[in-house]
């Protein structure tokens, strides 16, 4: 019984230190280390084509070792934007924080960006309204307006990045 607990234990461990150190990014929900793929020398002037796609992986190299993960975001008006709401608890927010460099995978090439905060509430609104369409299949319209939340309620913060060309 021991035996067996340990070498699920040994088995679950080495699987963690393979998708942090050699996958090549993220597996699923587990972070990875350094993105492979073709390292883009011309970023794109119009990003709307990476709407085309769900997720995107980001690799930040903040800290000692690389981190990569998959996140959720947005190509808004030509930008991508990373979106990182509050039920996610992710490394990356911290990363960010401490160097706002990044890299990020999409089709297999990696773009190296600089990841700026965006703070607006309405600009953020402007740039959550289509995601929720994509992902979700929900249509939003009408005004901008404030909901009465009941006192239960738990609002979820999402947080919004756009990346920039690290050469402007």
């Amino acid at each position: 019984m021991l035996w067996g607990l340990g070498l699920l234990v040994i088995v679950g461990v080495g699987f963690g230190v393979y998708a942090r150190l050699f996958a090549g990014g993220p597996i699923g929900p587990l972070p990875g280390g350094t993105l492979s793929g073709e390292l883009s020398t011309e970023l794109p002037d119009d990003w709307t084509f990476a709407n085309q796609v769900h997720n995107l992986d980001v690799e930040s190299r903040a800290f000692r070792l690389p981190y990569s993960t998959g996140t959720w975001f947005m190509a808004y008006e030509g930008r991508i934007h990373i979106l990182l709401p509050s039920f996610f608890v992710t490394g990356l927010e911290s990363r960010l924080a401490a160097d706002p460099k990044v890299r990020i995978r999409l089709a297999g090439k990696l773009y190296d960006q600089v990841a700026v905060r965006v703070d607006e509430g309405l600009q953020r609104g402007a740039i959550l309204a289509p995601f929720v369409r994509r992902q979700m299949a929900i249509e939003i319209s009408g005004e901008v307006r404030n909901v009465e939340r009941p006192e239960s309620d738990t609002p979820v913060g999402m947080t919004v990045y756009r990346l920039e060309d690290p050469a402007s």
